[in-house]
């Protein structure tokens, strides 16, 4: 009988001779108590860099490795054979499983079927590859192709709708000065499209230059309709006039220099105004109408308040003035408001009412037409 723990040699006789064979029993104990090296598991947080940039983009697995980490990243997005945009980073890391990419240090080229480009800028970028949708993070600069700027902390663009979105909790910067050339310190390659160098959207010589600030924003490139969304704050230069307008939501149409200001239904009926503020005058209404093609000598009412107007001077007149209507023009070159709609003048202790009332603000002259009223004070 063999013995569990040991290995003994067995003697056979065969044919007279003597044959010595050993044979080597293993016992099951002993697989069981030789230990085998098992491969050691690679924690995978240990691969994931230390000390690694702050992440804007909500949505980012950062606590994972990346399934591919590119640097000097280059992507064209194609729609139908149609380019939609180009996106050149200093680095990207795609997340395969959910056919996410996410960018840092980013230039954009934004294709529209004009063949021009709007050029975007910003610390990150972050799409779908499935959904098309481009999202940009930190610094976000927007550069349209006739010289229209755009700054904010977020921008989304829409290629399907050709529509850029910021919602309402990213304060926005827009304005319409010269168009501004590509940044050199953005990563870039020699074949990039440059905005200075492509074909250009009419200039925007013939529209008044102006500026605003909003919080969220709307806009259609393919119609030129902006639509500040929140706290629109606007500022006109019409030659040496400038006028400042704040109201709650701002519709601005490119196409025809019309801008319109409104405010929330909802708001308390005393609230509910549109100001309009000038260097000599200030003016409230329910909404406001402006055509700021101040280059345009056709353009004679530039600026027309609706609805419980109430104007007021400012400034050394003969005599301080103010007035009401339901309705107001203002013609700059005449430097002329009419008046219609029920309108009254208050000039010190008179007051004048008529179906249309002229301000001469160049010389203080007050003209009616077809008068109903005339009350003079006795000074008392």
């Amino acid at each position: 009988m063999f013995s569990r723990k040991s290995v003994r040699p067995i003697l056979f006789l065969i044919l007279g001779a003597t044959i010595i064979t050993e044979i080597v029993a293993l016992s099951p104990s002993s697989l069981e108590e030789e230990s085998i090296p098992q491969p050691k598991q690679i924690d995978p947080a240990t691969l994931i860099p230390k000390n690694q940039e702050p992440t804007l983009a909500p949505g980012i697995p950062i606590d994972r490795v990346a399934d591919y980490n590119v640097e000097n990243f280059r992507y064209v997005s194609v729609q139908n054979k149609v380019k939609q945009w180009k996106i050149v980073a200093d680095k990207a890391n795609l997340y395969h499983d959910i056919d996410l990419v996410h960018a840092r240090r980013v230039k954009v080229q934004i294709y529209d079927t004009d063949d021009q480009i709007t050029e975007v800028t910003g610390s990150e970028a972050k799409y779908f590859l499935g959904k098309r949708d481009l999202e940009m993070y930190g610094n976000v600069k927007t550069v349209f192709p006739d010289g229209f700027v755009l700054h904010s902390e977020y921008m989304r663009y829409k290629p399907n709708e050709s529509q850029i979105y910021i919602p309402t909790k990213h304060y926005v910067q827009g304005d319409n000065k010269a168009a501004t050339k590509s940044d050199k310190s953005n990563p870039t390659d020699a074949d990039d499209e440059s905005p200075s160098t492509q074909s250009q959207s009419p200039s925007t010589s013939s529209e008044g230059r102006f500026e605003f600030t909003s919080y969220g924003l709307n806009y259609n490139m393919k119609k030129g309709l902006i639509n500040l969304l929140k706290t629109a704050h606007v500022i006109f230069y019409n030659g040496s006039e400038v006028t400042i307008i704040d109201s709650d939501k701002c519709h601005i149409n490119r196409n025809t220099k019309i801008a319109h200001f409104t405010m929330y239904p909802n708001r308390p009926i005393k609230k509910r105004f549109v100001y309009i503020s000038q260097e000599t005058l200030f003016t409230k209404a329910r909404w406001a109408v402006l055509n700021y093609a101040s280059l345009n000598k056709d353009v004679v009412q530039y600026l027309t308040a609706y609805d419980d107007v109430f104007i007021k001077e400012l400034g050394n007149h003969k005599s301080l003035r103010y007035a009401t209507s339901g309705k107001a023009e203002f013609n700059q070159p005449l430097n002329l408001i009419v008046l219609t709609q029920l309108p009254q003048v208050y000039q010190d202790a008179d007051t004048v009412t008529g179906d249309i009332i002229l301000l001469h603000r160049d010389t203080d002259v007050v003209e009616v037409e077809h008068s109903n009223a005339y009350t003079e004070g006795d000074g008392t």
